[in-house]
């Protein structure tokens, strides 16, 4: 009995190891495998939500003008029901003075985890293995309705992928590399233009009954915590329901005192729907710029953010920023500084 005890202990910490190390060789990366690397107690700001968060802010960017940093817990069209979990992870490992949360996908209904089963496999095969992850995936799989493959695989994504160990070693395994700056991703497709509708209304919609639950628990974790956090509704083409949710998502918030920015509102932010975007949802290089040097502006005069710039460990933001810098003269062939310096006026 005892030899079978052991046996079963062995082969589950096996599991788990084996499944920490497939991770490291296989998943692509994401803004989150960047928000693992950066030092303890090292990040002034917290950046949670979708796609609108780490393909419009700029991190190194923000901090070469304003000195602060900045780090990103997202991915794309995450579930909204992760974001407890995501403040819950970064609370372990960073204390910021503020959490910065888009509220894009509070516009949109929970089943989107059941249309792409990579909405929530992309968050929870980004994180560690831990009781917090744990947490997740029982409270968000209870969410999901459809599931192509079985819940064990998102708790041992081996499972899944397994089949696929062989291209990490031959060199095909599907991963983006090098392209992202402190969890900020760019590359070709941001040099795009697009010309899109500037689509907006002051309709309100209540959210749906799972939208509204998630909601209220992230604002109750918030206040049991102290937590200071900024709310956005990022710039971009909507549909027009999801306008009307985030409508009442503004409203509702503002009620309970809450801060909120409705980007979709400014008119300082000065974004150009013919100019800034690469597709509908996201900005092209210029309106990354014209964001992150508004926003970085705002956030370092409202909310007291220490500069870094000259510390020695903080070395690395300039490398990143450098990087990046390097990265765009080379796909564009022109010189950022330019380009930086075209909209620097303007904010």
């Amino acid at each position: 009995m005892k030899n079978a005890i052991n046996f079963i202990l062995f082969s589950f910490i096996f599991l788990i190891l084996f499944n920490v190390v497939f991770n490291v060789l296989w998943l692509e990366e994401t803004s989150i495998s960047d928000f693992y690397k950066e030092p303890k107690n090292s990040i002034d700001v917290i950046y949670l939500g979708g796609s609108n968060s780490f393909m419009h802010f700029n991190p190194t960017l923000a901090y070469n003008e304003y000195g602060f940093t900045t780090a990103f817990l997202t991915t794309g069209s995450h579930p909204i029901v992760c974001l407890k979990y995501l403040i819950k992870e970064a609370q372990k490992y960073q204390n910021p003075k503020l959490y910065v949360i888009t509220l894009t996908e509070f516009g949109y209904d929970i089943n989107l985890m059941d249309e792409s089963d990579g909405n929530l496999r992309r968050v929870t095969d980004s994180l560690k293995f831990s009781k917090n992850k744990l947490e997740l995936l029982n409270v968000a799989l209870n969410y999901k309705k459809k599931f192509n493959e079985s819940k064990l695989d998102y708790y041992f994504s081996y499972f899944l992928y397994h089949n696929k160990w062989k291209n990490v070693f031959d060199g095909t395994a599907n991963r983006y590399l090098g392209v992202f700056y402190k969890g900020f991703w760019f590359n070709e497709d941001s040099l795009k233009t697009v010309n899109i509708n500037s689509n907006t209304n002051n309709k309100i919609e209540e959210l749906p009954k799972e939208n509204k639950e998630i909601l209220d628990d992230l604002l109750n974790y918030i206040k049991s915590e102290k937590l200071n956090v900024l709310f956005v509704i990022p710039e971009r083409n909507y549909h027009d329901y999801a306008i009307k949710r985030l409508n009442y998502v503004e409203n509702y918030l503002k009620e309970k005192n809450f801060k909120v920015i409705n980007f979709k509102n400014s008119k300082e932010l000065g974004i150009n729907y013919q100019t800034d975007f690469k597709d509908g949802a996201h900005f092209n290089i210029n309106g990354v710029t014209k964001y992150t040097l508004y926003f970085s502006k705002y956030l370092k005069e409202n909310y007291n953010l220490d500069d870094h710039r000259n510390i020695y460990i903080y070395n690395s933001w300039n490398q990143e920023y450098e990087r990046f810098k390097q990265n765009y003269m080379k796909l564009s062939n022109k010189n950022y500084d330019d380009l930086l310096n075209k909209y620097k006026t303007d904010y």
